[in-house]
């Protein structure tokens, strides 16, 4: 701790070159972070635990196709499967196109059976959802969604149709808090409200979600299923719910791979710039560093000094980055979220703060041990030659 002081000083003696260097490595570490935790979010949207035991089943062609309601009846009776239900993208606005949050008409008998967890962790009482399948014109809603909009139990909600030609206006009677933000980004209504405004999907449905016992049985499932469906007129996609919800992430594109790309580029600028501006640093320094080794301080010491002002510069820049990040999630979350509903999760894990960190460490050790080894080998007589 008494060369610290040195170690300040020695960091000091040039602050623009000090301040733009803490500067470049703070911007890279937040970028990098930011990154990370966006490539850890978007890996959850696929790897649901709560999903991992259930099936979606579509019509083989896309969602915007339909499949005949009838075909319930041979879902539920698999032996696997514990309880299905279904359910229609209805992409309603409210008052405005910028207002949006996903909406579906929904079996209002079932949906709580097959998404248990994610209703179930509100605390939603018996009492509330039979208002719920009492009111013909009822809805339920995330605890995110009401609060952004003010809603409370009893409000009408007015949405416009988009892709069907109904506006329904819909009464509050449930509104749940789910074990992610973005489960509460969601409003579901009666199914029988659109199938009887709607004629064409009288009897048809856009997706049916089934819960099984055991979510071994799952590959079997679904070959089954799509199976027996097969060269029919309503062919299946039978899959487990974070492949469907991961085809929607790869939508994106191999959003992965670029992200480690860009990821990877930033840390080689990062080595570059601090090995640059550190080799040059210690440059301009040969003299002290023989002047020092003159008067008897060892080369350990030295090579631990010139190795602390590395490290203390880069160490600084990365914890400057990763608080940068932390406050930048927030944004992230209430700007991003609205439009890409998975962001409603953003934020920064432990892990990938200590991996940013730790990245960071590492880069700055082995930008600064390289020209301060350099020039511990230089003779002292050579250093001292340059006095004047």
């Amino acid at each position: 701790m008494k060369y610290i002081r040195f170690i300040l000083k020695s960091l000091m003696r040039s602050k623009r070159r000090t301040l733009l260097i803490l500067s470049t490595i703070t911007l890279s570490v937040f970028l990098v972070t930011v990154l990370q935790s966006l490539l850890t979010t978007l890996d959850a949207v696929s790897n649901n635990p709560t999903s991992s035991n259930r099936i979606v089943v579509r019509h083989k062609s896309g969602l915007a196709q339909v499949l005949p309601m009838s075909y319930l009846a041979y879902l539920k009776a698999q032996p696997e499967v514990e309880s299905a239900t279904y359910l229609q993208w209805f992409g309603g606005q409210y008052k405005d196109p910028s207002n949006f949050f996903a909406n579906f008409a929904s079996d209002e008998t079932t949906l709580f059976q097959v998404f248990k967890e994610e209703f179930g962790a509100s605390g939603v009482t018996e009492d509330q959802i039979q208002d719920f399948m009492r009111d013909g014109s009822g809805c339920i809603v995330g605890r995110a969604l009401a609060d952004k909009f003010g809603w409370k139990v009893g409000d009408v909600i007015p949405l416009q149709g988009t892709i069907f030609p109904i506006s329904p206006r819909l009464t509050v009677r449930v509104i749940f808090k789910g074990t992610k933000p973005s489960q509460e980004n969601v409003l579901h209504f009666h199914y029988k409200l659109l199938e009887e405004s709607v004629p064409r999907m009288k009897g048809r449905v856009g997706t049916f979600f089934l819960r099984v016992h055991n979510a071994d049985e799952i590959p079997r499932l679904s070959a089954r299923i799509d199976n027996h469906y097969a060269n029919s007129a309503f062919e299946t996609l039978s899959e487990t719910e974070n492949a469907f919800n991961l085809s929607f992430v790869k939508m994106l594109g191999n959003i992965s791979a670029m992200i480690q790309g860009i990821t990877a580029a930033v840390l080689v600028a990062i080595l570059i710039v601090t090995a640059g501006t550190m080799s040059i640093a210690i440059r301009e320094r040969t003299t002290e560093i023989a002047v020092l080794r003159a008067m008897g301080f060892r080369t350990g010491l030295v090579l631990s000094l010139l190795l602390g002002e590395g490290m203390l510069l880069v160490g600084a820049g990365g914890l400057f980055g990763v608080g940068l990040a932390g406050l930048a999630a927030g944004g992230i979350r209430k700007g991003l979220g609205a439009s890409v509903p998975f962001l409603e999760d953003f934020s920064l894990l432990p892990s990938t703060m200590l991996l940013c960190l730790g990245i960071t460490f590492v880069v700055g050790l082995l930008s600064t041990f390289i020209p301060a080894y350099q020039a511990m080998r230089r003779p002292i007589t050579e250093g001292l030659r340059s006095i004047g």
